[in-house]
């Protein structure tokens, strides 16, 4: 069983990425900052206390990210229909797939000084329907849009790795693949294979949607899934 995570930025070179999986998770960030440029809407990018990079997602940004999700989600599926490969769009949302509560507040670091954000409608994860998942697999392969259900059924922003990550968990996955357009590199030169117990001295070397993707690689690793794989257009690294 291998979950494939399809990053915003790789999903314009989609002839160029090797899409053989199971499951297809993907991401729109590129797509979504695109539309609010075009529209008019402010972008905020912010830093976690923890060093991980998001968008502040507000109501009107929502909106963006509903409709920049849904529609690369279609044109995934679109693209693996023309190689002949059959495939199903849908978003965490659709029956209950990936069900969330919305954080009441998320925490942002600027210049040193730590403020709370409570407008956000991203969501934590807590329940991921993989009976749904597997019954979609009986009609093709599922490419799933990182957007979860609320308590109070509204759509919520995941982040697409972090969606990725505990589909696979769910689904006792043998392989998680990060599709990116680089793999992990240290002083510029591909790290080709490192272990779980090795991340998070590694983590200094990693900014932004990589340091995402090796915290999460070591995460889903302690929770039972075989390998994570993170692959460049031009190398990997193989975490196990």
């Amino acid at each position: 069983m291998r979950v494939l995570k399809i990053g915003g930025g790789v999903a314009r070179r989609l002839d160029l990425l090797d899409l053989d999986g199971d499951v297809i998770v993907h991401g729109a960030s590129d797509q979504v900052d695109e539309l609010c440029k075009r529209l008019g809407i402010e972008i905020r990018r912010l830093v976690s206390p923890s060093g991980v990079e998001f968008r502040h997602t507000p109501d009107e940004v929502l909106e963006v990210y509903l409709m920049a999700a849904m529609k690369l989600n279609k044109e995934i599926v679109a693209h693996l229909q023309g190689r002949g490969m059959k495939a199903i769009g849908v978003s965490g949302m659709d029956l209950g797939i990936v069900r969330a509560r919305r954080k009441r507040f998320v925490k942002a670091v600027v210049d040193g000084r730590k403020f709370v954000l409570r407008d956000d409608n991203s969501g934590i994860i807590e329940e991921v329907d993989s009976r749904r998942i597997r019954g979609l697999m009986n009609l093709g392969i599922p490419v799933i849009a990182p957007i979860a259900i609320s308590e109070e059924n509204r759509p919520l922003n995941i982040d697409g790795d972090r969606m990725a990550t505990e589909i696979a968990v769910s689904l006792s996955a043998d392989e998680l693949v990060f599709l990116s357009d680089l793999p992990f590199l240290v002083d510029g030169r591909a790290v080709d294979r490192l272990s779980s117990s090795e991340v998070r001295g590694l983590l200094m070397h990693a900014r932004g949607g990589m340091r995402r993707k090796l915290m999460m690689a070591e995460e889903a690793l302690r929770r039972g899934v075989g390998m994570v794989v993170i692959r460049g257009l031009d190398g990997e690294t193989v975490i196990v």
